[in-house]
């Protein structure tokens, strides 16, 4: 097979790279370049959708997996959908009328694969925890070995691979467990004018409802708008309304429009209940393809930690001081509230607050992270891989405690897989 030398960036364009490309058209293809060892090291990527490096591999081979993306069988009784990697979520909501995927991330363009790599969560931890718990055997190819995981048989291989972040091998096939439920939500919002009232009503009643999320303005004053939503199987026509950003040659995102943007957002907002597709609900963003471009060519950056909820609010101040101090631009910024860990040896959900915020991609934006992280680190919360650029080894070997039984994995299976993230953070060399 032929490979190309191709320059790829992550989702959020804020970090480009050069490798070596391969695009098996089937797993037997997958089977035969592992068998290969390179030095170089391998890693897989379907469809390029984190923010992080974890999804980069500069000057080494990148698998491209975009082809295996078949279902491959599903059962109608039991919820039990087998298929390839490089699923989409968006695909699995084509599985059935009656079954929805159990975690749903951010963008329906990531795949099965990149979510169990990532460990990804939703707007349900605590009623559904992460995506890896709903994962029931993998299908995994690791240099000339091809290798059944589940909880009994290569058990350590397989939470290893559950927020894995692609390090142990490649993902060939899953078997999911479903959620049975409709495809619509009920959905309810509220306003807030204080961060602390908010985070009270998050974790005393929010939780109660099948969803919850929270967008915060940190651009004007405090204010917040809660989202809670339930299953409904009443339905509305589905919104047939999409938008296309070109390429563009500058950056239409600045401080101004978005200060502008979030208090409109806010005022505009509607209270009363309403039913949506929940792909609507949970992927708002997907309704614009590239939206990332308005960010201009540097991209943008996302920043994402968790914290302990007596420290939340603490934290939400302490990082604001920190954004305002080195007058970076949060232009986005969601809160969800976990009351779930992970089961990876890697994964980041675990009980408390997490914040993400999306910065515009500078010097400013770059300061203010490092301090976040830092912060972060010292209070005794976490980074999520799957959107980090910024965290330090020595950061990440004190948020993460089970880096070296990861490790100790990874050098028992002999994997030759590697990314810039693990390069980065000291996890492969």
């Amino acid at each position: 097979m032929l490979s190309k030398k191709k320059r790829i960036s992550n989702f959020s364009n804020a970090i480009q790279s050069t490798s070596s490309c391969f695009r098996p058209d089937n797993e037997q293809q997958i089977d035969v370049l592992l068998a290969n060892k390179q030095d170089l090291g391998y890693l897989a990527r379907g469809n390029g959708s984190s923010y992080s490096d974890c999804c980069l591999n500069d000057q080494g081979i990148i698998i491209d997996t975009t082809r295996l993306n078949h279902l491959l069988s599903f059962d109608e009784a039991s919820g039990l959908l087998i298929c390839q990697g490089s699923v989409s979520f968006a695909d699995l909501f084509l599985v059935s009328p009656h079954y929805i995927p159990p975690v749903i991330p951010g963008t329906l363009r990531a795949t099965v694969g990149g979510g169990i790599a990532n460990d990804i969560h939703g707007k349900n931890n605590h009623l559904a925890g992460s995506f890896g718990h709903h994962i029931q055997w993998l299908d995994l190819q690791l240099g000339n070995q091809s290798l059944y995981c589940d909880r009994q048989e290569n058990a350590e291989l397989f939470y290893a691979t559950i927020a894995g972040l692609g390090l142990t091998g490649i993902i060939k096939r899953a078997a999911i467990i479903m959620r049975k439920a409709p495809h619509y939500v009920s959905v309810q919002t509220e306003k807030y004018f204080d961060f602390a009232s908010l985070l009270q009503r998050m974790q005393t009643e929010g939780w109660q409802y099948e969803y919850q999320v929270a967008w915060l303005d940190l651009l004007n004053e405090p204010r917040a708008i809660l989202s809670l939503a339930n299953h409904s199987e009443t339905t509305r026509p589905r919104s047939q309304y999409r938008l296309t950003v070109p390429q563009l040659p500058i950056r239409l995102i600045n401080p101004w429009v978005m200060k502008q943007f979030n208090r409109h957002y806010f005022k505009r907002q509607p209270t009363n209940q309403q039913i949506l597709p929940l792909a609507q609900f949970n992927n708002p963003l997907d309704s614009i393809t590239h939206w990332n471009r308005l960010y201009g060519k540097k991209g943008l950056l996302q920043f994402q930690a968790i914290v302990d909820a007596d420290l939340a609010l603490t934290a939400i101040e302490k990082l604001l001081a920190i954004i305002r101090t080195k007058h970076a631009t949060p232009t986005l910024a969601v809160l969800k509230y976990f009351t779930q860990s992970g089961s990876g040896l890697l994964s980041f959900t675990q009980p408390g607050f997490t914040l993400a915020i999306d910065f515009i991609n500078n010097q400013h934006a770059k300061e203010a992270i490092s301090e976040m992280n830092e912060w972060i680190t010292q209070a005794g919360g976490k980074i999520y891989l799957a959107k980090d650029l910024l965290l330090t080894e020595q950061q990440f070997t004190q948020q993460y405690p089970q880096h070296e039984q990861f490790s100790k994995v990874l050098t028992q299976y002999k994997s030759t897989m590697r990314s810039d993230l693990s390069n980065r953070l000291g996890i492969t060399r």
